[in-house]
């Protein structure tokens, strides 16, 4: 599966025109999503009941261990994917660091979502960014 699909990305990314549908199908989608943000935000209470609220927290942090393992992993092998795990990983911490502080209510939970966002979230988030970004130049990709 993973050669058919290899050839047809390829053969898709080739021509001109395939690149083009594809830019403006995703202009397109971007469109239409913010246009699902005008309608969320205007519908939307400010509150809400999550029934599956740890299992949602529990799945992004054991997206992040298995981010931060396969960059450990594919940074010793000196595989240059590394770079797509370092950005995975940094867009994930982001993503928690937002999430933690935005959910959070005022008081104690807010003051340890700041803290946590500044001191571990960011940080890491900036580094994978950072190691990203190196190791785009070391298999000048």
């Amino acid at each position: 599966m993973r050669l058919r699909f290899s050839v047809w990305a390829r053969t898709l990314m080739a021509s001109q025109a395939a690149r083009h549908k594809m830019a403006i199908t995703f202009v397109g989608s971007a469109i239409v999503l913010v246009g699902w943000m005008v309608f969320l935000a205007s519908t939307l209470h400010g509150r809400a009941v999550v029934s599956h609220w740890s299992t949602v927290w529990i799945g992004l942090d054991t997206m992040e261990a298995l981010a931060l393992a396969t960059l450990g992993i594919l940074l010793m092998r000196h595989d240059h994917r590394a770079r797509t795990a370092a950005t995975v990983a940094a867009t994930l911490f982001g993503m928690d660091a937002w999430f933690d502080v935005m959910l959070s209510s005022s008081g104690g939970d807010l003051a340890q979502a700041l803290l946590l966002a500044v001191v571990f979230e960011i940080p890491l988030a900036a580094a994978c960014a950072g190691i990203a970004r190196q190791t785009a130049r070391w298999y000048d990709v």
